[in-house]
């Protein structure tokens, strides 16, 4: 991954914190830690490798020798999707019979980093560890071994996907949060359609996949008068779609529409550019331009960047040239990144 995969972030939580908040139902909670003085600032009892360097094998092993339960229920610090229903369904399965309760994919794959272990699995942990052995499905294949198939419960697969790769990791962002949405703002006439044409084939060249959604703050007639559609609107259809082999359009009398409504509609898109919005809770880049208005209108708290030709300055966000269309997408690669 190139980076500590326990502090990923997902709808502004790490990963460490999303699967710790599901396991606060069980009185003993341990993080297992190569090194004691990492995660000071959380509420969790670390557990330091007794056998530094051989991965999760290592951990598991510390873990077990650590905790007072018979049992230890060992989730990976990248599966951000677990939950504290599976950890339930997993549980029902212990028996003394056992040294370990793994869970098995629909497609057969063995998850032993979404396991329970056995007190008693200590032992063959560490006489393979001290082998120079660190293949936690070779220590498997000594222990009595409860498959726990997830294709008998209700839970999907995914929950116990792991990130590996930043383009995992992209692509998870993407199927939770949706794709991102950024407004470009700013008072009537300041040139946010201007901005966006000038932006927008920059971002492309990047290798975005950017759509675009204009809010018009009045009703607006979806149909050239004469056109076919207009004529099938003006005789009472509630709704017009007209396609071609290559693309649609769809009309329909709705009230409640926000930017979000359409994200479905762009599930192939990097993101989506709202042009408006200057009153919705999006990040949000607002021009602001000498002659058109003094001062932003929106809340700067979700102030990617000001464009503007006047000295404006809001703490914590930059001001840039209106017609600074390089830095302006910069600014979005950058937040779409961090």
């Amino acid at each position: 991954m190139g980076e500590n995969k326990a502090l990923l972030a997902i709808k502004g939580k790490t990963f460490l914190d999303q699967i710790s908040g599901q396991a606060n139902e069980f009185q003993e909670v341990l993080l297992s830690v190569d090194s004691a003085d990492k995660y000071k600032h959380k509420n969790l009892a670390r557990v330091e490798d007794l056998y530094p360097g051989c991965g999760p094998i290592g951990g598991i092993y510390s873990a077990l020798c650590a905790c007072r339960s018979d049992y230890l229920l060992v989730v990976s610090c990248d599966m951000p999707l677990f939950q504290k229903e599976l950890a339930q369904y997993m549980s029902a399965f212990v028996a003394d019979s056992y040294d370990a309760f793994v869970l098995v994919t629909r497609e057969q794959r063995v998850q032993p980093l979404c396991a329970i272990y056995s007190k008693h699995a200590a032992d063959i942990l560490k006489e393979q560890i001290e082998a120079g052995n660190y293949r936690l499905l070779d220590a498997l294949e000594k222990m009595r071994v409860k498959n726990i198939p997830l294709r008998h419960s209700v839970f999907p697969d995914e929950i116990v996907f792991n990130v590996n790769t930043p383009e995992e990791y992209a692509g998870f962002i993407r199927r939770v949060q949706g794709v991102p949405i950024i407004a470009v703002c700013g008072v009537k006439n300041s040139g946010k359609t201007t901005l966006l044409t000038k932006v927008i084939p920059i971002l492309k060249e990047r290798g975005l996949r950017v759509a675009a959604i204009k809010h018009d703050g009045h009703d607006f007639n979806p149909d050239m008068p004469g056109t076919d559609s207009y004529r099938l609107r003006e005789a009472g259809a509630c709704g017009i779609g007209v396609y071609s082999p290559n693309r649609y359009m769809l009309t329909a009398e709705q009230t409640g529409i926000t930017p979000a409504f359409f994200a479905p509609f762009f599930e192939r898109a990097d993101l989506i550019l709202l042009e408006g919005g200057k009153h919705t809770a999006y990040p949000k880049i607002e021009i602001v331009r000498r002659g058109v208005s003094e001062r932003p209108v929106s809340d700067t708290s979700t102030l990617l960047a000001l464009c503007s030709d006047l000295d404006i300055q809001v703490p914590g966000v930059p001001t840039l040239p209106f017609d600074d269309y390089g830095s302006i997408a910069q600014v979005i690669i950058d937040h779409l990144q961090g």
